[in-house]
């Protein structure tokens, strides 16, 4: 397996995908115009409160207000002063509608996981507490932001702050709390590196929570201990907590100067980001074709991932990086990059043996269809037939690979529907119900999937942590408003033809008028090889002439009457 990362970065647009084995893993674009805000922090203003929706809407300096739910909310304890938060307590720790005195505070008390089987139901807000402890209109507080603008939503924010290390999530408003990745090891594993946080806080001066995150998968030894990964993150700690500190020191200049809003921290750029957050231990190599930017990778790199500085390259050759064929171990090359994007927004996925994805997505859904194509039983090559092949079970197991990869370099998120061929043996569903489980296991989005139905389908998820690539890259048809379909060069031209003999059945100054009909091309060769047209004029005794357009697309046309 040999796996890359190339960065492409221009003045308006930072490109960087992930190739395994010469082919596309993943994909994240970031435009200067279009920049994402997850992860930037803000002081703003509260505009609106709705207590029946638990909903506040805050001004944050953007064209539409950000939205904040009762659930991202902190319950502040303030300086008179400065209007600043000291010490924020969760909304979820006060008095709930079902409890009261010291049940309230032994329920808020953090359970372990075999406390909380069977989950229990989740308890509400009582109503009637609810008004006193959502911010007031005029307000200020300190938010971040969770999901990015949508149609026509403002960005979603919360009040509980996150700021991402490499290994560690610094949680400044959660003092004292532990947690670690449920993608790192076993339980026993995860308890033993969850005590070592706890060690970690108590010796540090810290008031913060702690999260290791995945990439201190490897932190603990044979023998239990931290060893050289604990250094890493007692650094990150301590500069994650110069980080919180310049974030408040901004945050009291801000509200000294009576800002009605205020930008305190914004999102490192793909690039470095992408050292944090997206480039594992396993990347062999990481190539950028911008001298700057591979400057700043490189100084990013010595603390966030300093293994990986010694394998980062600028890419100086006149080829663009991107249109350059990618060498893998089990082919000679395969096709540049630039060419598997453009395949990645196709709906059509070849699979190796002749078989295909099609791929469709609509507002409720994504649906993948699974078709043989020609693949009939044949080897690869195409030569032999292989006796006793099962053609379904074959292409369905082909597909799942594919299935996985294409939704990671798609970004395909929400609900998804798997429609595979129909299989006889229950054996075989169940082993490609595994072989997908197993596919989806290297997929960084959470996936969750169902059995599969009588009719061939798969129900699964995969949650939606930022726009799919067709999403990033492509806009709706301006001429089928996306749904991928055209009205025929014949329905046109009949529809122009009831249209002519609607006003000419309806008025007599149109049968007198000389009448030019605009069109596109194709349906001016349609009624000019066809007598319907002038099999009117006749019956009408009217004057109707013809006028191309060549800037019509195929549905549009005009009656113009003289």
């Amino acid at each position: 397996m040999s796996k890359h990362a190339l960065i492409n970065a221009t003045p308006f647009e930072t490109r960087l995908v992930i190739i395994d084995d010469g082919r596309l893993d993943e994909v994240f674009i970031e435009r200067v115009q279009a920049r994402s805000l997850v992860g930037d922090v803000y002081l703003g203003t509260v505009v609106r409160v709705l207590p029946a929706m638990g909903s506040v809407f805050i001004d944050v300096g953007r064209e539409r207000s950000a939205f904040l739910h009762q659930s991202d909310i902190m319950l502040p304890t303030r300086l008179s002063s400065q209007d600043d938060v000291v010490t924020p307590t969760p909304i979820t720790t006060l008095p709930m509608a079902h409890q009261t005195g010291n049940e309230s505070s032994a329920q808020s008390q953090p359970k372990s996981k075999s406390q909380s089987k069977p989950k229990p139901t989740k308890p509400k807000l009582d109503p009637r507490l609810l008004p006193k402890l959502l911010p007031k209109v005029g307000e200020r507080v300190v938010v971040q932001v969770t999901k990015d603008e949508f149609g026509n939503k403002g960005v979603r924010v919360t009040m509980h702050i996150a700021l991402v290390g490499r290994y560690l999530v610094y949680l400044p408003t959660s003092p004292q709390s532990v947690g670690v990745s449920t993608r790192i090891g076993t339980k026993a594993y995860r308890t033993k590196l969850k005590a070592h946080l706890t060690s970690l806080l108590s010796q540090s001066s810290h008031t913060c929570g702690l999260i290791a995150r995945s990439a201190c998968e490897q932190a603990l030894g044979d023998d239990g201990v931290l060893a050289d990964m604990g250094e890493r993150m007692q650094a990150e700690l301590n500069h994650l907590g110069v980080l919180w500190a310049d974030i408040s020191q901004a945050r009291t200049q801000a509200s000294l100067h009576k800002a009605r809003y205020a930008l305190l921290y914004q999102e490192l750029p793909l690039a470095e980001r992408a050292l944090r957050d997206i480039i594992t231990d396993d990347i062999q190599s990481v190539w950028i074709d911008d001298r700057a930017a591979y400057e700043r990778v490189r100084h990013a790199g010595h603390t966030l991932m300093p293994s990986i500085t010694s394998v980062i390259y600028h890419h100086d050759k006149p080829t663009p990086l991107f249109a350059q064929s990618v060498p893998d171990e089990h082919r000679s090359s395969t096709p540049d990059i630039e060419t598997q994007l453009t395949h990645a927004l196709s709906r059509h996925c070849p699979l190796p043996s002749g078989g295909y994805l099609i791929i469709e997505h609509t507002e409720a859904m994504t649906t993948i269809d699974v078709n043989t194509g020609s693949y009939v039983g044949q080897s690869r090559a195409g030569s032999q037939s292989r006796a006793g092949v099962d053609v379904a079970y074959e292409t369905n197991k082909e597909a799942v690979t594919a299935i996985a990869r294409e939704l990671k370099v798609r970004n395909i998120g929400g609900i998804i529907i798997l429609d595979f061929i129909d299989m006889d043996k229950s054996a075989h569903q169940q082993t490609v119900l595994d072989m997908l489980a197993h596919a989806l296991k290297a997929d960084p989005a959470t996936t969750n999937i169902t059995q599969i139905s009588e009719l061939g389908l798969v129900e699964m998820t995969r949650k939606r942590t930022r726009p799919s690539l067709s999403d990033e890259l492509c806009v709706p048809c301006p001429t089928c408003h996306g749904t991928g379909k055209i009205k025929s060069v014949q329905t046109v031209a009949f529809e122009i033809l009831r249209s002519l003999m609607s006003r000419l059945a309806n008025s007599t100054s149109f049968k007198k008028s000389n009448v030019t009909i605009k069109v596109s091309q194709s349906v001016a060769d349609y009624l000019s090889s066809h007598q319907d047209l002038s099999n009117l004029q006749k019956l009408t005794n009217t004057s109707i002439h013809l006028s191309i357009n060549t800037s019509y697309h195929q549905e549009q046309y005009a009656i113009l009457v003289e």
